[in-house]
């Protein structure tokens, strides 16, 4: 009886273990089912997939799409598409691939649990063709240079983006290694091959470079020449003089690489180079002659040819020869005559020129004894025999040295020393009135002269500068003679500008200042002219892969090409490729006419009030019209038009640039 009532309660404990675990199974969450579809319509650059959600599990999908890397397990920290809507079955488009390449996929979808991932698939983007080209054979080979190129003949369909040719010493050089840089585009081209090694063997191939990817040409191969040391000789100096002589030189071989330079060098020690004193004299080989001047009388000189090319430079053998002794000049000094308080006059006689034509004569003279051409000085042209000098620029009750001088070839000479003095007077007394009426260009001021200083005034007036100290050899009034009170009118100033001011006046002892004032001009008061800009053009293909699909922009810039307001901006997914307007104006476009990409071209029309993106008329001045036009991945047309915003009316019509035609941009001031 005991095991029939233990078994009854064993069974009902089973009963109950079961109905407990149906009711956990009925609460259990289940997790919504996603797979991936696989790639279709794959292309160069895009590809179609998608995904399918199975079941929602009950729980509301908040987003879907699919995300790529070229690296297992993508993410949507990866490229990702998102859908607009949420459906059970969904298709995305995905584009921006690159051609030849392998993608991992994986539909996506989103709820109150996070994100779920599908199954992983993958696909391979088609390869594009790459271009046709052939590599031309080097020529001008040099111990370290060389000439080749090469040619393309077709693009595949994809613009040439760059092009040149690649080397190295190994066989099958890459855009890695060495190469030049010669352009774009398809056809012949020619490149500089420079820092090469003498004596090495060399791999070279031309490349092009499109879209998709880089194709090479025909391989080639080219050895440079061993470096081989120029030959020349020095030719023996001629026509010895004081000062100057003849040399030159004989260039027999040029080593392999051509001369880039040739003459002389000379030095008083051995072993000149042209670190010292040297002549140029032209390129190539062969025999050249150049004129040495510049040296000292009676004195031994080492000198050399050489000659420059990329091996360096080498020197033929030194020659020696010592310059001719200087013949002197002989010459008297006039005594002074006529001494005044500033001038005075004298002169000279040049009796022998030494045996060398005289070039210069004059007198020189100075407040201490022994004058030179280094001091105040007279120019009474050239050759033998008398001259009269006019000295002036004296000062008065001063006593000068004076010395007649004359110059050739071989230096120069002097006279005997004469003396005299400048007779005394007082100079005129003065005071200099304060500026008034200061405008933006103009201003009043003047002068008091309360005394002549015993001679005559016979010039007044006031001298003015924009540093301290002005005389009158900066600009200046006249305003008549005499002593007493003047007024001057000063025009021609710049606005904002300080200037230092002087009364002067002159007598027979010279002229003399006032005391120095200062003044500031004032600046005018900038304009801003209200008026409408209207802007009108017939936009046109700039060769472009989508036209004539195409995105525009208009905008203005001030005279230094600081972004001022757009105008018109019709883009969309591809507004980064309007390079121009997105560098300048960060992508602004307030109170700008905006639009989605134009399917077609045609007349674009938009105007400018003459304010800025803060709303407010900006200064008059030149500005200019900008616009942008492109329908490609990449950089179209650009063209700027210059005019005038001022109170003025303007009327342009520009001559057609590319992508922009019929341009009329009319400002009218209100």
């Amino acid at each position: 009886m005991n095991s029939i009532k233990r078994k009854q309660f064993y069974n009902l404990l089973s009963a109950l273990a079961i109905l407990l675990f149906a009711a956990g199974c009925n609460t259990m969450q289940v997790s919504p089912s996603l797979t991936t579809i696989a790639a279709s319509n794959v292309t160069l650059t895009s590809a179609t997939t998608g995904g399918s959600i199975k079941n929602d599990a009950g729980v509301s999908v908040t987003s879907e799409g699919v995300c790529w890397s070229t690296s297992p397990s993508p993410t949507i920290n990866d490229n990702k598409i998102t859908g607009l809507t949420v459906t059970a079955d969904f298709s995305s488009n995905i584009t921006g691939l690159s051609p030849s390449t392998k993608y991992y996929v994986r539909a996506f979808i989103s709820n109150s649990d996070g994100v779920i991932y599908g199954n992983e698939v993958t696909f391979t983007t088609l390869q594009g063709e790459l271009p046709a080209l052939t590599t031309t054979t080097p020529t001008s080979i040099g111990t370290t240079t060389a000439t080749a190129g090469g040619n393309i003949t077709s693009d595949a369909g994809s613009p040439i983006l760059a092009r040149g040719v690649c080397w190295s010493t190994t066989p099958g050089p890459t855009v890695n290694n060495s190469k030049t840089t010669n352009g774009t585009g398809t056809g012949a081209f020619t490149s500089s091959i420079t820092g090469l090694s003498p004596n090495t063997g060399y791999y070279l191939r031309a490349y092009a470079t499109s879209a998709n990817g880089t194709a090479y040409g025909n391989e080639v191969s080219f050895i440079t020449p061993l470096t081989i040391m120029l030959s020349l000789t020095t030719a023996a100096p001629s026509g010895i003089a004081t000062t100057a002589a003849i040399a030159g030189g004989t260039i027999t071989s040029d080593g392999g690489s051509p001369i880039t330079a040739r003459g002389v060098c000379w030095s008083t020690t051995t072993g000149p180079t042209i670190s010292n004193s040297k002549t140029s004299d032209g390129t190539g080989i062969g025999t050249f002659t150049s004129t040495v001047t510049g040296l000292q009388a009676n004195t031994k000189y080492y000198l050399k040819a050489y000659a420059t090319n990329a091996n360096g430079t080498s020197y033929g053998n030194e020659v020696t020869f010592t310059t001719a002794q200087t013949a002197v000049l002989t010459l008297t000094t006039a005594t002074p005559s006529a001494v005044m308080l500033n001038t005075a006059t004298s002169g000279g006689n040049i009796t022998s020129d030494g045996g060398s034509a005289v070039t210069a004569r004059g007198v020189c003279w100075s407040t201490t004894s022994g004058p030179t051409v280094s001091n105040s000085k007279t120019s009474n042209g050239t050759g033998t025999g008398s001259f009269t000098s006019s000295i002036t620029g004296l000062l008065a009750g001063t006593t000068y040295y004076v010395r007649a001088y004359a110059t050739n070839a071989n230096g120069t000479s002097y006279g005997n020393e004469v003396s005299l003095t400048t007779t005394q007077t007082a100079i005129p007394i003065l005071s200099t009135t304060t500026p008034t009426a200061i405008t933006v260009s103009t201003a009043t001021a003047g002068g008091n002269i309360t005394s002549d200083g015993g001679s005559p005034v016979t010039a007044r007036g006031v001298c003015w500068n924009t540093s301290t100290s002005p005389t009158i050899n900066n600009s200046k009034t006249s305003d008549g003679s005499g002593t007493g009170s003047f007024t001057s009118s000063l025009t021609g100033l710049q606005s904002g500008t300080t200037y230092y001011l002087r009364a002067y006046a002159s007598n027979v002892s010279g002229t003399t200042y006032g005391n120095e004032v200062s003044f500031t001009t004032t600046t005018p008061a900038p304009t801003n002219s209200a008026g409408i800009l209207a802007i009108s053009t017939l936009t046109s293909s700039a060769g472009g892969s989508y036209s004539p699909r195409n995105i525009v922009a208009i905008w203005i810039e001030n005279s230094s090409g600081t972004f001022v307001k757009s105008l018109m901006v019709f883009a969309a997914a591809r507004i980064q490729y309007l390079t121009n307007w997105v560098s300048n104006s960060s992508k602004n476009v307030v109170n700008a006419t905006t639009g989605a990409t134009q399917s077609n071209h045609g007349t674009r029309t938009c105007s400018w009030d003459g304010t800025n993106v803060a709303g407010t008329v900006v200064t008059d001045g030149t500005y200019k019209v900008c616009m942008e036009l492109t329908d490609k991945n990449g950089t179209g047309n650009f063209s700027t038009f210059t005019f005038t915003k001022g109170p003025t009316a303007v009327s342009l019509t520009p001559t057609n640039v590319p992508s922009f035609s019929n341009i009329s941009i009319v400002w009218t001031p209100k």
